[in-house]
């Protein structure tokens, strides 16, 4: 059944990238020539023309088939040959506005099959990549060792220098405190319990310190990875939208493309 048309004056307004993302995930546009031949190609070009195929290749299909002999049939034959039904994954109609934008798509990138694809999951999935991972924090460190000892986080340790014991009892008696308790003991210990302690050759002390290392959250790297994607697909929207404004489509009216091509840069910034 045909999809009825609007009037000329009755085109709807549409931003490239709702109308890309109607074509790919409403329309299924990108899966509506999965299984064509080149012979399909060009009997389906021939009945839109409305005669038989001449052996050229000019044309996008607009349908699908799953085997050889039909293959053959719609070349020998010049016509569609009703194979029974619906493809399963393919629409039984393409919107023919789906079907240009598609075909756009295809002229606007050639052989950047990667650009492509971004584009095209991004609009398979919906709505533009993220670029905004979030407020960068600090948070521990994951223990990727391969025993772990235990820890979810990774513990960085290292020697560090103490002060000797004369040069504490010093600042005690320079601050008016005794260092000896009412029995001749000192009041402070030699060590500390629970830390661990070692004494050089040359009389100097050493205590061992631990503290659970740190990094940012999303990390630099993320975030210039998220933004490159963004950019990416900002970039090959743009490629598209080149090839789509001068279409001549049927019930729709590209104005344009409004996504912001640095949206982490704020006017205020500029």
């Amino acid at each position: 059944m045909a999809v009825p048309a609007l009037t000329a004056g009755a085109r709807r307004a549409i931003d490239l990238e709702e109308l890309v993302g109607w074509t790919i995930r409403t329309q299924k546009a990108d899966c509506d020539r999965v299984s064509l031949h080149a012979v399909e190609l060009a009997a389906a070009a021939a009945i839109r023309r409305g005669h038989r195929p001449t052996g050229g290749f000019d044309g996008p299909g607009g349908w699908g088939v799953d085997s050889c002999v039909r293959v053959a049939e719609i070349g020998l034959a010049g016509t569609r040959v009703d194979g029974g039904g619906q493809i399963r994954g393919v629409a039984l109609r393409l919107h023919p506005d789906a079907e240009a934008v598609m075909a756009a798509i295809d002229r606007a990138f050639g052989k950047l099959k990667g650009w492509r694809r971004l584009v095209l999951d991004q609009a398979r999935q919906g709505g533009r990549p993220c670029w905004n991972l979030g407020r960068q924090r600090f948070v521990p460190v994951k223990n990727t060792a391969p025993q772990g000892g235990g820890r979810r986080h990774a513990v960085v340790s290292e020697w560090e220098s103490v002060p000797p014991l004369s040069a504490v009892a010093r600042r005690m008696i320079a601050r008016g405190v005794g260092i000896l308790d009412r029995r001749g003991r000192r009041k402070f210990q030699q060590a500390e319990p629970g830390f661990t302690y070692r004494t050089l050759d040359d009389g100097s002390r050493q205590v061992v310190v631990r503290w659970s290392a740190v990094e940012l959250s999303p990390s630099d790297a993320d975030i210039r990875e998220a933004r490159e994607d963004y950019a990416a697909w900002h970039a090959g929207m743009m490629r598209v939208l080149g090839a789509v404004m001068d279409l001549p489509l049927r019930d729709y009216r590209v104005t344009g493309f409004a996504a912001p091509a640095t949206p982490w840069i704020f006017r205020k910034d500029i």
